[in-house]
């Protein structure tokens, strides 16, 4: 079996040349800044994305409440949309809309507090049962 073992190992393969992997074959163009005074983000839209313009995304983990994530998906099911796509659209135009960004603001102010509240008992509770409830 090693003699076996050892053939593959000696065996010599074809070597291939490495591939382009990237979305765009192109080389990107350099962004443009604008120097106006107007801070109102400029936020493309379909009909304003050029073909071959390649689309850079971070993935990250987002931790919803079970309801919300039910909700927000069932929504974008309904529209034919991705969820992280929904998401970008709503935080895009509460930039737009700074009214609207204050009352989204707000309302996670509150729902921050409400999960600290829930992060610190579940903490303590850890604690006691970790330690006794020595009193």
């Amino acid at each position: 079996m090693s003699d076996a073992l050892e053939r593959l190992k000696k065996r010599q393969r074809p070597t291939v040349p490495p591939r382009d992997a990237s979305l765009i074959t192109n080389a990107p163009h350099p962004p443009q800044i604008n120097t106006s005074t107007s801070v109102k983000p400029q936020t493309p839209t379909s009909s304003k994305l050029e073909p071959g313009v390649g689309l850079q995304t971070k993935q990250s983990t987002l931790r919803l409440e079970q309801g919300v994530s039910d909700r927000l998906q069932a929504v974008a099911r309904s529209e034919g949309l991705c969820r992280e796509v929904l998401i970008e659209a709503m935080f895009e135009y509460c930039e737009a809309h700074p009214e609207a960004m204050q009352s989204v603001i707000e309302e996670s102010k509150t729902k921050n507090d409400h999960r600290q509240q829930i992060a610190n008992l579940k903490r303590a509770k850890s604690m006691m049962q970790r330690f006794g409830n020595a009193g």
